[in-house]
Formats: structure tokens, sequence, C-alpha cells
């Protein structure tokens, strides 16, 4: 119903502004790849667009004149209402009809009627707007399933958020907090022993606490990295990719990884640059600790209006199909966190694996869709 809605807006906008001849109606409604045809008070057609004739099986020639009453299967009494009302009638309502083509197709149809051509206030034709119903109705399922595929996202996406806060707060509980507490201890330790003239043992425990001190600081920039890396926005994502990848070198030394960033800096959105870092980090973590790749390559380039990012490796692979239905452990949760990540922001998704063949995850932007996405939202790439 929202095609309909919207030419319904558009067509009483121009009603109280502008006069249209039926025929440009027609091409208005073509516009929104809806039927549309125009009904004098007898029932005759005076005016179809191409949709609907198409949709009935004639050219638009062969129609003009004809009382639609003839195409009628079902749906007589309904429109026989509607011509007793007349088009000077303001209350019309939609209604279900099924017309027949030239071979005999029977099209059932959603009809919303329209007073159209005003003649000083008084409208003298109606045009009749046609929706198939099997159209209508898979538009309906789709946007059904859509709903509920939001909805799940939307559940997916608090769960994550709620998982990951634990996380963090378990990280400063157990981690950084219980550091803190053991420095506090020893700093009261070194006071008391140099309150009692031990300065040599005091001192030691104050150097001591030093090192501490390095420790927990460390440790609040390891987890400031992990919720994200400031030089994302200090040095952008490419020096960050490039410095993970060398972190990766040194903790998989038996992994040989290759970089192809075949793109500027600038040519990658601000708002996409985040996830693009999480999802590399997501997949190079899948092919070290799940894939048991002694290579991966990392890509990223710009290539007719696509930003394209890809990983790939030469492990033991899956069976992708399996993805699909969520039934490979823990490892779904990375892949299904990655395939969220880029299609959250206007990406295609795409993962290629077997048995024995590696896996290459794949990522396609349309870089120019989500430059102005970007801005829609008061964001611009670097």
């Amino acid at each position: 119903m929202l095609k309909l809605q919207q030419v319904l807006g558009v067509m009483r906008k121009m009603r109280s502004e502008i006069e249209l001849s039926e025929p440009q109606f027609g091409e208005l409604t073509d516009l929104f790849g809806i039927s549309s045809l125009v009904i004098d008070n007898e029932g005759a057609i005076s005016s179809i667009n191409d949709t609907a004739a198409d949709m009935l099986g004639f050219k638009v020639q062969e129609l003009l004149g004809t009382l639609l009453m003839r195409l009628v299967v079902d749906g007589e009494r309904a429109l026989n209402h509607l011509l007793r009302q007349g088009p000077k009638s303001s209350g019309f309502e939609p209604f279900d009809m099924v017309l027949h083509g030239r071979s005999g197709r029977k099209s059932a149809v959603f009809v919303v009627p329209v007073p159209i051509d005003q003649v000083d206030g008084a409208p003298c034709s109606i045009m009749l707007m046609l929706t198939e119903k099997a159209k209508r109705q898979a538009s309906s399922h789709t946007l059904q399933h859509s709903e509920q595929e939001l909805q799940q996202f939307a559940n997916r996406l608090i769960v994550a958020h709620e998982v990951e806060l634990k996380r963090v707060s378990s990280e400063l509980h157990d981690g950084i907090g219980q550091v803190l507490a053991m420095i506090k201890f020893m700093v009261e330790d070194a006071s008391r022993r140099l309150k009692q003239g031990k300065v040599q043992e005091g001192a030691h425990i104050l150097d001591e606490t030093v090192q501490r001190l390095r420790d927990a600081m460390d440790d609040v920039r390891r987890l400031s990295s992990e919720l994200r890396p400031s030089t994302l926005d200090d040095l952008g994502l490419l020096p960050t990719v490039e410095g993970h990848c060398r972190k990766y070198e040194d903790a998989y030394d038996n992994i040989k990884l290759e970089r192809h960033l075949n793109v500027e800096e600038a040519e990658i959105p601000a708002h996409l640059k985040s996830e693009i870092f999480r999802i590399i980090q997501e997949a190079m973590n899948n092919a070290a600790k799940h894939a048991c790749a002694s290579t991966v390559a990392v890509s990223m380039l710009s290539d007719h209006g696509n930003l394209i990012l890809g990983v790939q490796d030469n492990g033991i692979g899956f069976d992708a199909k399996q993805f699909t239905g969520g039934h490979i452990g823990q490892q779904g949760i990375g892949l299904r966190s990655m395939r969220e990540r880029a299609e959250s922001t206007g990406g295609f998704f795409a993962i290629k694996s077997s048995p024995g063949s590696g896996t290459t995850v794949e990522v396609r932007w349309k870089l120019h869709s989500v430059v102005m996405r970007g801005a829609a939202n008061g964001m611009q790439s670097n």
C-alpha cells in the first residue's frame, strides 16, 4: 500500500495546484509502476496507462472507449455502486475486483478510486489505481519478513551490547580493579616502612608500585583499543589496519600475511571505518584460531563506485551452507557479527568456503550510496 499512498499524496497536491490531463495522470502512475485507468460517468475507459494495458494483455488504443464492466469477472456490484455514486462523490472506498485479459488470464486487483479532472470544482471522471493482489500479498509478506529480520537484528544488537558491557565490567573489576587495589596496599606499606625509617625497603616497594602502575596503564590502553582504536581517529583506517597486521604477524609467526590495500584513505567514508576494522579483525582471528591457515590475505580496493573488502585464507574451510542455517557453533557467532556489521552499514556480505578449500570473506559497499547515507546523518568521509 505504500506506493498507492505515495501516488494519492502526490495527486492530492497536484489537484490543488495544477491541472493535468488524463494521459498525464497515467504517465504519473506509470512512474510509480502502478496500473491505472480513467473511466467516465458511464464506466467507459477514457484513459489507461501502459502498465494497466500490459497487465490485461492489450495495447492502450484497444481499450480506449471500452466499458470496464466488460472486463470484470468478479466485482460488478462494487463497480456499479461506484458508478451510481457518480464522479461528484468524495466518499470513494477501495474495493476488490477480478478482471480478465485478452488471453483469458484473470487478474485479482485491489482498486483505489480517485476523482480527477476538476471542472469548476466538480470532478467529471474517476481514476482507478489497480494493484494485483498476488503482488500486494507478496509485498506484504516481504515487508513482514523484513520487519521480523530487523527486530531480530535489533535484539541481537541489544544482546551483543549487554555481553560487551559485562566483558568490560569484568575486565575493570577483575583486571584493572585488582591491580589498583594492590597498588593501594603497596603504597600504604611503603608509607608505613618510610615512617619507621626503613627507607630502603620503602623505596623498593615504591619501585615495584611504579611497575604495577605501568601494567594498569597498559590494561587501560588495551581495553580502550578493543572498544575503539584511537588510531582510527588520529591516523585513519589504513594505518590502523597496518598496525594490526604487524601485531598479527608477531602473534602468529607461522602465518604468512599478505595485504593489498589499494584504496586511498579519503575514499573510505568515516562511518564505515570502525566496522571495516572490526570485520578485518574477526576474519583474521577466525583464520588463525578456527581455520588453521598458513596464509591470510587482506585486500581493500575501490572499483567502479564500489568499496570492496576481502579476507582470504587457505585453511581447512567449512560448509558455508551451514552459515545460512546458523549451525556452525562458536565460529558462527563471529561470522554473523561480520554480516550484521556489513549489512547494517549498507554493505553486501558474502562468504565462500567448503571443507579443505579455505575461506573467503568479501564485503561490498556502494561507495556513493554510503557516502550519501553518511552525509545525510551529518557524517562525511575524511
